[in-house]
């Protein structure tokens, strides 16, 4: 566990659309969950969810990239966790790969795999429908700034921000072209305190990855170049944007191995158990500070665990 001082914030990175500016006001005892993108290892973000659950800490919005839009998607809508663990010992990489179509509609419009997740998963069609409000991150390729949804289609949506380039085809809504929210905000902690206004968990499940094995292909050579650019130019941005950033211990999963969902699972939940303490001291100080002023509480330090 490290405290990381508050500095001065550093010039913000222009968000190209938001879909709705803000979430409504939340519950001041909960927490917004900034969930990080990671493939496989983005299940330890159901780990996180399991222990909130279990500890009753309210979860007043959650803004979610890549795997952690669509799980966190999945769990706002109403969908359970185990449901999502089951769902995911079921999923292998080739289910992603096929971005094509996996058949066609009786109009001839193509279906993807995530889409047909989402169409036959979800109750919500509409981000705003959603249990808890939820913000889905994605790039605009066009102007490498995010598009943030609050609102609108949730299969759009989510569809879009797991769009790897070079993986998934883009996702092309209302004149923008979309692809994976990884690109510009891997941990987007930024985001969530921007439009949320609360206090602010992060989890980042593609730490550092020194101990990785060598890329092997053409899809993790980017993958891998990209994060390390991205860590190097926003690391300080998400961890500054967060009251308390997890980093569970994922690093030894390989980014398309859905056969250990259970290992991130676990590393996610052990990961939110040590840091209880702190979770809980700090919003006990929220609460007291929103009744005595009215106001939320500002961090005066932020804890990495």
């Amino acid at each position: 566990m490290r405290f990381l001082r508050t500095s001065e914030p550093e010039a913000k990175r222009p968000v190209d659309a938001l879909k709705a500016g803000a979430f409504p006001a939340g519950d001041d005892a909960g927490v917004t969950l900034a969930l990080g993108g990671g493939f496989s290892r983005g299940f330890a973000h159901l780990g996180v969810l399991d222990v909130l659950e279990q500890e009753q800490v309210p979860v007043s919005a959650i803004v979610g990239t890549s795997i952690g839009g669509l799980l966190g998607a999945a769990y706002a809508d109403g969908i359970s966790v185990r449901d999502l663990c089951d769902l995911g010992r079921r999923v292998t990489i080739r289910d992603f790969l096929r971005f094509q179509h996996t058949g066609s509609s009786a109009h001839g419009q193509r279906k993807d795999c995530i889409g047909k997740f989402v169409q036959e998963w979800f109750s919500a069609r509409q981000l705003e429908e959603l249990r808890i409000p939820t913000a889905i991150v994605t790039t605009d390729l066009d102007t490498g700034a995010p598009f943030v949804f609050t609102r609108g289609p949730v299969e759009t949506a989510v569809r879009a921000t797991c769009a790897f380039p070079g993986l998934v085809k883009p996702v092309e809504y209302e004149g923008h072209l979309l692809a994976d929210g990884c690109i510009v905000a891997p941990v987007p902690t930024q985001i969530a305190a921007r439009i949320s206004g609360g206090f602010v968990l992060g989890v980042n499940v593609a730490p550092n990855e020194a101990g990785d094995a060598a890329p092997e292909n053409v899809v993790r050579v980017l993958d891998s170049r990209w994060r390390a650019a991205h860590r190097m130019a926003l690391e300080p941005s998400w961890t500054r944007d967060a009251a308390i950033l997890l980093e569970p211990q994922v690093h030894h999963i390989d980014w398309n191995d859905f056969s250990r969902v259970d290992e991130a699972f676990a590393a996610g939940a052990e990961a939110m158990r040590r840091a209880l303490p702190s979770l809980r001291e700090m919003l006990a100080r929220q609460s007291e500070m929103a009744l005595s002023t009215g106001m939320p509480l500002q961090a005066e330090s932020r804890v990495a665990l």
